[in-house]
């Protein structure tokens, strides 16, 4: 049970005098104060003292009074702050003023220093350094410290002297824009939150940007009063040896913060994070070090006895929330009907304690992500699933909006895209679907069959539209005589066509038959892109009729023959077969429909039985001939006989 005596306030601040102990967590900017008794006088017998005591409580921002000179500065960086750790920590620019001075030292890789100044407060000058966390661009999140020394006594007089001081410090501070973030820190001499210095600086005024709370709300009579023992900073030890004794009872050293800086917005002061460094409550009056201290270790109680007579003052600033996600979003390839869903994740960066992300999405048209707003406090992170309308083919794209409370990035834009393609559309024909077709190897006697190409299509094809996959491919029936030549591979297309040249095996045929098989293409969309499926398949008859074998007829004009062109109609070639009873000077030419000679195939002796007569679709000079139809006459002395042929292009 608590003593009546003791006010709920100092219980949470010896609690976290406790906890000061322990390892802080990284993200918070600790920033502390110390007056450090006219440095660097006694510097021997004070300075593994105060090693251990900055290397203890690791502040990323120190403000320190009693300085003597900037070499004084220069030597507490070089050879306390950054004895264990060199280069971790810099000081900010020294000005040196009436009296001991104050000066400033800040780890570059927690901060950025953005300015100094001071105010001429007759004894001491009051310094300011201006600051932002590392990481961070808005001007939010900027903040001020200012440290100062305010007169010494508690006379009339001395009183009538840190009035002035605070007002000329709080006329500045009014000078500042509504809602900045600054913090007064240092060695105030006051002993009561009754006396007008202090008063000046926390009292509400017309001009009221300046005003400063006391972030643990701890007012009144501070000197030698046990309730609020455990606010005290001075002394550390009775025997005040070259500074002031006593003991433990008077609270001297303060951190003040505006109220923009305790509001659990942005850059803010963390509950409870307030400590003097050692006053562990059962010092009044007494050494920080006997009886032994219940919250430090004896060597750093005795480093704060030894260092100074002061104890140092802490508190912890949250971090403000700080977005972290993808900048863009590429869904890549899905053909129409699949479902396109990619995940987004959203993050809050800084560790606790900071400040926890609030944001809602906002996507454009053709994608879609959850609604509502979300919550993440510090170092968490959401998966959202974002997903893209795959209704038709198109090129989609588009920036989804984040909308949150991070101060320098309060929209953040992830850039969407993805394609939706069309399926692939296979075909015998290039501009339209066939999906049956024959193809005639012809009539010919045996062993004079010639191969026959097959062209197969990706229908149309184009930008949006999904590769074809000719995957495998089956022959049945027609006695096994029709084969590919070489053997299948498959192909995948876009543009152009598939070309499969196909044989037929006539060694041993039954003259005078016919032979059919069915050829089978089975197909299927590229299976590299979501959504593919199984095609349909496409299927040619395959065709081929052999002659009977020669016979001379009795009659020698009877027994000339041309037969009809196969295939008929063609695309690439045309066969005829000019039957001979006896070797002959023979002419084969080629017509169009105006009689205009096209090509002279044959002109000259040809042997008797059946010849074979190509015509590859060309005119005399090689170039290919135009669709239509053609005769091809072959002439033997007076006999003669044409056919008719229809090429396709």
């Amino acid at each position: 049970m608590r003593s009546k005596h003791t006010p709920r306030r100092l219980l949470f601040l010896v609690a976290a005098v406790v906890l000061a102990v322990a390892a802080q967590p990284a993200s918070a900017i600790k920033v502390c104060t110390y007056n450090a008794l006219n440095f660097p006088n006694d510097y021997v017998e004070r300075v593994d003292a105060f090693r251990l005591v900055m290397d203890e409580i690791d502040a990323d921002l120190i403000v320190l009074q009693e300085m003597e000179t900037w070499q004084s500065a220069n030597l507490f960086r070089d050879d306390i702050l950054n004895y264990s750790v060199p280069g971790e920590y810099r000081r900010m620019p020294f000005i040196n003023g009436p009296d001991t001075d104050n000066a400033c030292f800040f780890k570059p890789d927690v901060l950025d220093s953005l300015d100094y100044g001071y105010l001429d407060t007759g004894v001491r000058y009051t310094t300011w350094y201006k600051f932002r966390p590392d990481g961070y661009d808005s001007t939010q999140t900027e903040f001020v410290i200012l440290s100062t020394h305010l007169k010494a006594g508690s006379t009339s007089g001395d009183q009538a002297q840190r009035l002035e001081q605070t007002t000329i410090i709080r006329n500045y501070l009014n000078t500042y824009p509504t809602d900045s973030n600054f913090m007064m820190a240092g060695d105030f001499n006051i002993r009561s939150s009754a006396e007008g210095s202090y008063q000046m600086l926390i009292s509400y005024q017309a001009d009221n940007d300046g005003r400063s709370k006391d972030p643990i709300n701890t007012g009144g009579t501070w000197h030698d009063n046990y309730s609020l023992r455990t606010t005290h900073t001075q002394s550390p030890r009775v025997d005040g040896g070259s500074g002031s004794g006593g003991g433990m009872d008077d609270r001297f050293d303060f951190v003040l913060v505006s109220y923009a800086l305790d509001d659990d917005d942005g850059l803010s002061y963390v509950d409870y994070s307030y400590v003097p460094f050692g006053n562990d409550g059962l010092r009044l009056n007494l050494d920080i070090n006997d009886p032994p201290n219940q919250i430090v270790s004896s060597a750093v109680a005795d480093a704060l006895y030894t260092a100074a007579d002061h104890i140092p003052v802490f508190l912890e600033l949250q971090l403000p929330a700080k977005i972290e996600a993808a900048t863009a979003i590429d869904f890549g390839d899905f053909i129409v009907g699949a479902t396109a869903e990619e995940t987004l994740t959203v993050g809050n960066v800084p560790t606790a304690p900071a400040e926890d992300l609030t944001y809602s999405m906002t996507t454009p048209s053709d994608f879609g992500a959850p609604g509502g707003s979300f919550v993440l406090g510090p170092g968490e992170d959401n998966d959202h699933a974002v997903t893209m309308d795959t209704g038709s083919a198109a090129n989609r794209f588009g920036n989804l909006e984040i909308s949150s409370n991070d101060l320098d990035d309060p929209t953040w834009y992830v850039n969407l895209s993805g394609r939706v393609l069309e399926h692939a559309s296979p075909s015998l024909a290039q501009l339209s679907i066939v999906l049956h077709s024959t193809l005639d190897f012809g009539s010919h006697m045996a062993g004079a069959f010639s191969d026959e190409t097959l062209s197969v299509y990706n229908e149309t094809f184009f930008e949006l539209q999904a590769l074809l996959e000719v995957y495998d491919a089956t022959i049945v029936e027609g006695d096994s005589r029709f084969s590919f030549v070489g053997g299948f591979s498959p192909v995948t297309l876009g543009f152009g066509a598939g070309e499969y040249p196909l044989a037929f095996d006539s060694a041993g045929a039954v003259e005078d038959s016919t032979y059919t098989a069915t050829l089978t293409f089975y197909n299927r969309d590229d299976q590299t892109v979501a959504g593919a499926t199984v095609l349909n398949s496409l299927v040619v008859t395959l065709e081929a009729h052999v002659l009977p074998g020669t016979s001379v007829p009795d009659d020698p004009v009877l027994a000339m023959a041309l037969s009809p062109g196969s295939p008929n109609p063609f695309t690439a070639e045309t066969a005829l077969l000019f039957s001979l009873p006896a070797p002959e000077h023979a002419v084969i030419e080629v017509y169009d429909v105006s009689g205009r000679l096209v090509i002279t195939l044959v002109d000259g002796s040809m042997p008797a039985g059946a010849n074979r007569v190509v015509w590859d679709g060309r005119d005399s000079h090689g170039a290919p001939a135009a669709s239509g139809i053609y005769f091809c006459r072959a002439q033997v002395g007076e006999w003669h006989e044409a056919r008719k042929v229809v090429l396709l292009r």
